[in-house]
């Protein structure tokens, strides 16, 4: 049987690459955090509170609306999860595939902080760039 972390992230996901971010982000506790490590425009820590003015909205700007994430896996316990996925974007017309972890730390029952860690960060930063 699956992890209860488990499907909550399948919902996430899925409800994440339709554009819902409202269901998205209603997953979350209050104090969540979400991270992205490099030198890309979308570097940096953004909250709950400015997920969507903030992060979702350069996902958007940046891939004109194409980007998607292909979940393969999801690993998780009590305290953790590891989201493994494809993610997939089209800029300056050229598509580009982006493997990535993402790590969820959960409180409680709720996602407190979400991490991206590309397989090639280099890779990663030159796409967004």
């Amino acid at each position: 049987m699956d992890h209860p972390h488990a499907l909550l992230l399948a919902q996430v996901y899925s409800a994440f690459n339709e554009g819902k971010y409202q269901i998205f982000l209603d997953a979350c506790a209050e104090n969540m955090t979400f991270q992205i490590a490099g030198k890309s425009p979308l570097a940096g820590k953004y909250t709950k509170a400015d997920f969507v003015s903030g992060l979702a909205n350069k996902l958007t700007e940046l891939s004109s609306g194409t980007y998607r994430l292909d979940v393969h896996d999801i690993l998780a316990s009590d305290l953790h999860a590891a989201v493994l996925g494809t993610s997939k974007v089209t800029r300056h017309g050229k598509t580009t595939e982006l493997r990535t972890v993402h790590v969820w730390r959960f409180d409680q029952g709720k996602p407190v902080a979400w991490y991206e860690y590309p397989r090639d960060l280099y890779q990663f930063d030159a796409t967004w760039a």
